[in-house]
């Protein structure tokens, strides 16, 4: 069993007794998406777990400005309350609010809209579930499916606000489908790729808007481990203002 707690630069995460702890997906996605420069800005992430996301969006937002806010919503009880103890004894606890609701009523009845969403969405569609119902939660797509998802979000973000995910890569084309669906155009996209030597992406994370201009940026990609198994340089660049190792 890992530690009950990850300590960041600027932060802690407590994970006791949550359903998901911090992982490395939830890394990658919190130190890649785009933030907006607009003043008095506001983000969700969607699906927080421990509130790690969250958390990285603050920082990186503290940076710009004393003036936003960072939302959060969880369905799992246990995990909402982690996640605002961990909101509590941060810097930026002014600045965050967890919800304890399902993001399909969070998007009916929130009162406000946001600029940015980032979500690291349960993923499992067809696999064999978990015995814990904490895990299924939030590996498995029954409670929060990918159309859901994107759905919420286009009623959630402000005019030109957007969407960033990351996703096994053979789910990415099934959620591609469904954004355009939604009427959302892909902006940025990052094959991830575990080790050099890899010929497929184990992830890809991708933002989404709201466009009438179809064209997306070139794609990138970023490998995790060298070939002597060493952490690459791109990798520490993205993640060295969080991670103490780095």
């Amino acid at each position: 069993m890992g530690n009950n707690y990850f300590r960041f630069k600027q932060f802690t995460i407590e994970q006791n007794d949550v359903s998901m702890r911090v992982n490395t997906d939830g890394v990658l996605l919190g130190a890649w998406f785009s933030l907006t420069h607009k003043s008095h800005a506001a983000i969700l992430d969607a699906g927080c777990g421990t509130g790690v996301i969250a958390l990285m969006a603050a920082q990186r937002l503290s940076e710009l400005s004393a003036e936003f806010s960072v939302g959060a919503v969880e369905i799992d009880a246990r995990s909402c309350i982690q996640a605002q103890k961990n909101f509590n004894s941060s810097s930026w606890k002014k600045n965050l609010a967890v919800y304890y609701s399902d993001f399909q009523s969070f998007a009916l009845y929130a009162n406000h809209k946001y600029d940015v969403i980032v979500s690291n969405p349960p993923y499992f569609n067809n696999s064999l579930k978990n015995p814990s119902q904490t895990k299924r939660q939030a590996r498995h797509t029954d409670k929060l499916s990918y159309e859901e998802l994107v759905k919420g979000s286009k009623v959630l973000l402000s005019p030109g606000g957007s969407l960033a995910v990351i996703l096994p890569a053979e789910e990415f084309e099934a959620f591609g489908k469904i954004a355009e669906k939604y009427g959302f155009a892909q902006k940025r996209k990052c094959r991830v790729f575990s080790k050099m030597e890899d010929e497929r992406p184990i992830r890809i994370m991708a933002e989404f808007c709201i466009s009438e201009n179809k064209k997306a940026e070139a794609e990138t990609s970023l490998c995790i481990m060298d070939h002597n198994l060493e952490y690459t340089p791109e990798y520490k660049s993205l993640t060295k203002d969080f991670y103490v190792k780095f």
